[in-house]
Parts: structure tokens; sequence; C-alpha cells
């Protein structure tokens, strides 16, 4: 019982003590540099948030940029994948034509055929050559405009 007691006192004083460390830091009043401390994490956690918003506009616009790049890739792909089968089907009449006209050539120098027959075939082999020519020019023009872009960025 003793023992309780001397607990009592003991926690009694030291409750005391407390209390009075606790009247003389509220007599104190706030300390000036709490108050430039706050204010400062105030400001920083303003810049964090300004920077925060920065990040996300800057990511919004890089997704974009990305998605419209990707776009242009995809066309250019569907263009060339287009273009590649125009020119495979014009080299395909081509050799068909040249091979007509060269059988066309064959049977007039052997008096069997119509000479309106091979103009018509040498005509049609001529009009395959253009549309060849112009499925070229059109495949370098795709080319070159793929390699401009390249070029300026060097520049």
């Amino acid at each position: 019982m003793t023992d309780i007691t001397e607990f009592e006192s003991r926690l009694s004083a030291a409750l005391d003590r407390i209390g009075q460390g606790l009247d003389r830091i509220e007599s104190a009043g706030p300390r000036g540099d709490d108050d430039a401390l706050g204010a400062e994490l105030d400001a920083q956690q303003q810049a964090n948030v300004e920077l925060e918003h920065r990040l996300k506009a800057l990511r919004e616009e890089q997704d974009s940029r990305l998605a419209a790049f990707e776009a242009r890739i995809e066309a250019q792909n569907a263009q060339m994948a287009e273009l590649d089968g125009q020119l495979q089907a014009l080299r395909h009449s081509n050799a068909e034509l040249r091979e007509v006209a060269g059988e066309l050539r064959e049977a007039m120098e052997a008096e069997l055929a119509d000479p309106e027959l091979i103009d018509r075939a040498m005509a049609a082999e001529l009009e395959a050559l253009r549309a060849e020519r112009d499925a070229e020019v059109a495949e370098l023009g795709a080319v070159l405009s793929e390699l401009k872009p390249l070029v300026e960025e060097r520049e």
C-alpha cells in the first residue's frame, strides 16, 4: 500500500511539472521561426502543386503528340501497302502486255496477224509502261515525303 501512495505522489509531481512546462510554452507565445517555417512550407506546397499541374500538362501534350505520330505512321503504312499492291499489279500487267506484244509481232512476221491488233497491243503496252512510271513516281514521292522530315531535323 505504501508503494501505491508513493507512486501516486510521484505521478502527481510529474503531472505538475508537465503542467508548468505547458504553461511556460503557452506564455511564450508562437515563435517567429514557426511562422516563417509555416509560410515557407505553404510556399513550397504551392510550388509543388504548380509543378504537378505543369507536369500533367506536359504529359498530356506528349500523349497527344505520340497519338498523332502513331496515326501518321499508320496512315503512311497503309499508303505504302496500297502503293505496293498497285506496283505489283502494274508490273504483272506490263509483263503480260510485253508477252502479248511479242507474240503479236511474231504472228505479224509470219503474216498471220491483223495490223490493227498489233497497234492496239502496242498502245496498251505503252499505256501500261506509262502507268508503271506514274506508280514509280508516286512511290518515290512517298519515300521522299518520309525522308524530308529526317533531313530537316538534321539541319
